[in-house]
This record gives C-alpha cells, structure tokens and sequence, in this order.
C-alpha cells in the first residue's frame, strides 16, 4: 500500500454527559479542542451544544426511527443506539467558541450503574485532519475509550465498588477489568486521602465535583500519586446513582516536584548560613573597626599630649635659654655676633607653632574640655583663615553635648569634609551647620566648589584609589549616624550627616 497523506489527530478529548445529555466532566483535551473552560460548561450545558446546529437539525429530521420528541431528539439522536455493553462511533461537526467548525469522530460508551441502568456516557472525541477515506475509518473503535491514557472507572455511589475499569486502568494498577468489578474501591486500591474520606463525600455531593490528590497502590505494590477527579452520575430521575473518576499518574511530577523543593530547602538552608556567617564578619568587622578608631583617637591624643608638654615644653625651654644667653653682655656687643642667635630664636618660634597646630590638628583639647560646638568654631574659623573662604558658622550653642563617639565622629567628618575643600573644591564659600532635634542631630558641611560626581568618587573607593569617602561613610556608620553627599560637577557640594541622640534611630528621623 502507498503511503498514506492524511492523518487524524492523536489527542483525545474525554468528557462525560449525564443520561439527559447535560456536561458532567470536561478534560483539559476538551478546553484545548472546543476552547470553553471546564467551570463554564460542567453541569450547565448540553452536549448538543458543541455539535453543529444545521447538521443536527438535519440529522433529527431526518430520523424517523422513533416518533418525535423535541425536548430530547438531539441528545437521542447524538446517543443512538448506544447501550451498556455496547460503544457507538459517528462522526460529526463540533462548533469551536470562535464559530470554527470542527470535523470530529464521536466515540460514546454506556456507563451502567450496577442495575442495568445508563448512570451516564463517556465520550472521546478526536479531531479529523484532512480527509479520511471510508476504508480508513477504524472498524474496531469500540473501545477508543481504553486508548485513553487516564484510568477511567465508574464506583457505586452507595457501596464504593468497582462497576466499570478501562484499559487506562488496566496498564496503570496492574488489574483486570474482572479482577477490579465489584471491588471495594478504597480497599482494592489502599487510599490515602487528603483529608478525612467523608468530608470529601460531603463536599462531592454538595458541589456535583471533586478534585485532588490520592495516593494508590498499584497490584506490583508500588505507591503512586494519582491527580483525580470525580463526577457525580446521575440517574434518569436525577437521582445520584454513580461516581465516574479520571484518575491521571503524577508519580514522576510529584517526586519531582518533592525534589525540586527539597534543593530549594537545601539551598534557603545554605544561603541562611552564609548569611549568617557574612553577617557575624561583618559585626565582627564593625567590632573591629570601632575598636581600630578607638585606638587612633587615643593615639592621637598621646602624640598631641607629648607634642604639647614633652617637645613643646622642651623647646619652649631652649627658647628662653637663648634669649637669656642674648641679653648677655658678651653676645650683645656686636650686631654681627648677635645675628645667628636671633635666627635661631624665630626658627624656634616657628618649629613651635608648628607643634601646637599639629597638636591641634591631631586632637584639639577643647574638644574634650568645651564640647563640639567651641571646638568647631574654632577649626572652622581657623581652616576658613587658612585658606581665605568666606566662612558661615551655624550652630545651636545651648544644645547639650552628644556622646564622645557622636562628638568625634562630628569633629572627624568636619575636619575631612574642609581638608578635601581646600584641596580640590576651589571654593569661595563654605557654610557648616550643626542642629540638634528631639531625637537627631544634624551636621551640615556646604561648598560652593566644582563639585564632583559621586558614583565616580564611590567606584575609585571600591578600586582602593581613593577611600576618603568610604573612611568618611564608615566612621558616621560606626557612630550609628547615616551621611547622605549631594554633589555634580559644577554644583558644589554638601554632605549631610545625621546621628541618633536617644533611642531613635537616625535613619527614622532622617526619612
């Protein structure tokens, strides 16, 4: 035989009607073929609903098998001739949502309900691609419900036994039809349920529907998960008779799902002890960093100390004792012997300024004699002397004094944020500004320098070209305060920092 040029679709659409027609269950197949969502149709609309209207207006005019009854004759005519026991194949136009029209092959099976009775039909619907010669058409069809790849099986509602098994069933718990009929369901198949047994009947019976989870053991004992969902059949009364389940193997996708969670477990585990070891160096760190700047103020004020009373004094005694030995007679005869003695003596003058402002510079005593704000108007006068700005000093002068470290760090950033004006801003102009609120205090330090770009300034501290901003950042962070720069070319330049002064935080205040 020749090679074959047309195909019919692989996919099968599965849905189940109750004995008068009305949609009961609806696969994801379904959704895909006649694009209506399962909760639009289930227990609302006929089946006669999705067929071509023309075609079967045709096809009940044209039936003359039995006298006219137009409430039903669709639905009997769709339904011909099937009986339990017994599976019909037709072919017909399904209407798609969109109006496309859908060649189909209808496969319907009887579902019997235990006592001879139809409880409800099961349907695969499979979509004709191109055209299929009448040879061609399958000859045993009959039982295109077992091809499904779902178990498919029908329990009675008052006893839970087994009244119909497809193949699905067969190939996925290992049993035979016959070995299943009749079987306590729960039992045969040792179900574990997501919740107690008749609180789902309750909501089953309730609702017409249920669906979740089961876990089944196959007749090899292995245990699977199944994702199943019933139906509530109906008898030709309207009298619930039956319970159709589909019940789909997610054995695989629940262990992979279990594994996926369980290396996600693994991974929040592993990521919670880095972070907490990141986090223990960095307190560490800032331990040690606090500690590192302890140790320089102290440093610093034992370097100023000795600058002041060992050398300075020592100095300032060589100072006297030639002054003395130039008042005497002997030294003072002649301008000329007296010329490198007063040499001498302004060099001493000016070694010993030198001294004091480095003293000064390394750790300024009214610091800790007077508070912040002397000793601020002290440097900021003397800088803005220095380097001949026009100087704004502004300051709450009956403020309280903040802790030592809040103090320091003030002096710190202050004396910094001007050595690096002098050096780089060109500025004419600088403003510093020291408040103090209920629960902050606020420095200010403002130029009317070039400015610069921060980002750059941050990235070259990253680099480790230039680390006077992170030292300035770091020290202000140390003393639990928070330092905001606002700065771009041409702009000038301020830098703000905030500092807590009571159990507040900084950052509270400052937002």
């Amino acid at each position: 035989m020749g090679e074959r040029n047309t195909s019919r679709q692989q996919t099968l659409a599965i849905l189940s009607i109750s004995p008068t027609g009305i949609i009961t269950s609806f696969d994801n197949a379904s959704e895909r073929l006649l694009g209506y969502c399962a909760e639009e149709v289930v227990g609302t609309l006929s089946l006669a609903a999705f067929h071509d209207p023309t075609e079967l207006t045709h096809r009940v005019a044209a039936d003359t098998a039995k006298p006219a009854t137009p409430a039903t004759d669709e639905f009997r005519i769709i339904v011909a001739n099937t009986e339990p026991g017994h599976t019909t194949e037709s072919e017909w136009t399904y209407r798609h949502r969109n109006g496309r029209l859908i060649p189909v092959h209808l496969s319907i099976s009887a579902i019997p309900d235990g006592s001879d009775h139809i409880a409800g039909y099961a349907l695969v619907v499979q979509e004709i691609r191109g055209e299929i010669p009448s040879n061609e058409v399958l000859q045993h069809h009959a039982e295109l419900l077992d091809l499904a790849n779902d178990a498919i099986l029908v329990r009675d509602l008052e006893r839970d036994t087994i009244d119909y098994w497809n193949d699905g069933a067969v190939r996925l718990y290992g049993w035979t039809s016959e070995e299943a009929d009749g079987a306590y369901i729960h039992d045969f198949l040792k179900t574990e349920f997501p919740q107690p047994l008749e609180e789902i009947k309750k909501i089953f019976l309730a609702q017409g529907y249920w669906t979740g989870e089961l876990l089944h053991t196959t007749r090899s004992g292995d245990r699977i998960t199944v994702s199943s969902r019933w139906t509530l059949l109906n008898n030709s009364h309207g009298v619930p008779r039956a319970s159709l389940e589909l019940n789909t193997d997610i054995t695989e996708q629940k262990q992979a799902q279990e594994a996926l969670q369980a290396a996600h477990e693994e991974l929040e585990h592993r990521v919670a002890e880095r972070t907490a070891a990141l986090s223990d160096a960095n307190s560490r760190l800032r331990v040690l960093s606090r500690r590192l700047m302890e140790i320089q103020e102290l440093e610093r004020r034992a370097i100023a100390r000795d600058l002041h009373d060992e050398i300075g004094q020592a100095l300032t005694a060589i100072k006297m004792n030639l002054r003395e030995l130039g008042e005497q007679r002997e030294y003072s005869r002649a301008s000329a012997d007296g010329k490198p003695l007063s040499d001498s003596l302004q060099i001493l003058d000016q070694v010993l300024q030198h001294i004091r402002n480095l003293a000064l510079d390394l750790r300024p005593s009214m610091l800790d004699e007077l508070g912040l704000v002397p000793a601020l108007r002290w440097y900021v006068g003397r800088q803005a002397e220095r380097a001949g700005w026009t100087l704004q000093f502004l300051a709450d002068e009956g403020m309280p004094r903040p802790s030592p470290e809040v103090e320091i760090s003030c002096f710190r950033l202050t004396q910094e944020a001007l050595t690096n004006v002098a050096r780089h801003a060109k500025a004419t102009a600088v403003e510093v500004r020291l408040t103090m609120g209920r629960r902050k205090l606020d420095l200010i330090v403002r130029d009317n320098g070039i400015g610069f770009d921060p980002n750059l300034i941050r990235t070259g501290a990253r680099a480790g070209t230039s680390v006077g901003l992170s030292g300035m950042e770091e020290r202000v962070r140390l003393a639990g305060g928070r330092m905001v720069i606002q700065s771009a070319p041409t702009m000038g330049t301020e830098i703000r920092a905030t500092f807590p002064t009571s159990s507040g935080t900084a950052e509270a205040e400052y937002e």
